[in-house]
């Protein structure tokens, strides 16, 4: 049995080692013109209202980036003082949504599902605008989220943490990923720490070659935890790349469209 278990954990180590690299992310198109909407600072969040905190936009650039590469669903956070900075751009955040998704053209295309987060600190007022895909059949959904995780954030002025929770709700309720730690970088040292109690027993007991065994299980483990631990990094640094400038809304969105639905917040 014992054969068995090394024998799959090697299988599985081989198979962690056999996946691709990723690939090279697109470039921005700097010489778009974005008038009379805000131009993007790169990545997936243009903070020009300056309220989102430095740790917050890179855990929004890496959390939304990996959420694109595993569903396909892209975001955009936009913050802004008020919708009167911009003129030409909207009456109201509604029409300023709107025109803003249409212009960094948000969403993959045919699907068309992407989702713009919009906060007018100054204007006091917040807006989850939906791509024409969803028509107006995910309406409640963005509302639920807009009242019962951005709004009581906001109203305590916690804009920053707002702006995160309310983000990493959308990606989840839209993009159908869930974002939590991963459960095998508790589950494998654990495992480790029980194979080495093993391995002591056994060489105490004179079972040296049954413990060289559960030695080379250990390893193996490592291996897998460190391989683990090595693609999450990589991730954030692919995502820190990419919120640096490259695709997000400059080169990385689909050319997609709003269909006008989604829901609005105020506090």
């Amino acid at each position: 049995m014992l054969f068995t278990a090394v024998s799959l954990l090697l299988l599985l180590s081989a198979s962690l080692f056999a996946q691709p690299e990723s690939e090279t992310l697109p470039a921005a198109d700097a010489a778009k013109d974005y008038s009379p909407y805000p131009v993007p600072s790169g990545g997936y969040v243009t903070d020009a209202a300056g309220i989102v905190t430095e740790e917050d936009k890179k855990y929004l650039n890496v959390m939304i980036y990996q959420t694109e590469k595993k569903s396909g669903f892209e975001m955009a956070v936009v913050t802004i003082g008020s919708i009167r900075d911009y003129p030409g751009g909207g009456n109201t955040i509604e029409e300023f949504a709107t025109g803003l998704f249409n212009k960094y053209g948000i969403g993959n295309l045919p699907e068309n599902k992407g989702v713009l987060l919009l906060v007018a600190k100054e204007d006091r007022k917040a807006r989850i605008e939906l791509g024409a895909g969803y028509g107006r059949s995910r309406d409640g959904d963005a509302a639920e989220i807009m009242d019962r995780v951005i709004i009581p954030r906001f109203k305590k002025n916690e804009f920053s943490r707002g702006i995160r929770e309310g983000a990493k709700a959308i990606a989840l309720e839209f993009g159908r990923v869930r974002w939590t730690f991963p459960k095998s970088l508790v589950i494998i040292p654990i495992i480790i720490v029980a194979l080495i109690a093993v391995a002591v027993s056994l060489f105490r007991n004179g079972k040296k070659g049954w413990g060289w065994v559960v030695v080379g299980a250990i390893f193996i483990l490592l291996i897998v935890l460190f391989k683990i631990i090595a693609g999450i990094l990589r991730g954030i640094g692919e995502a820190s790349r990419h919120g640096g400038g490259a695709g997000g809304f400059g080169g990385g969105f689909g050319g997609g469209f709003s269909g006008g639905g989604g829901a609005t917040g105020s506090w």
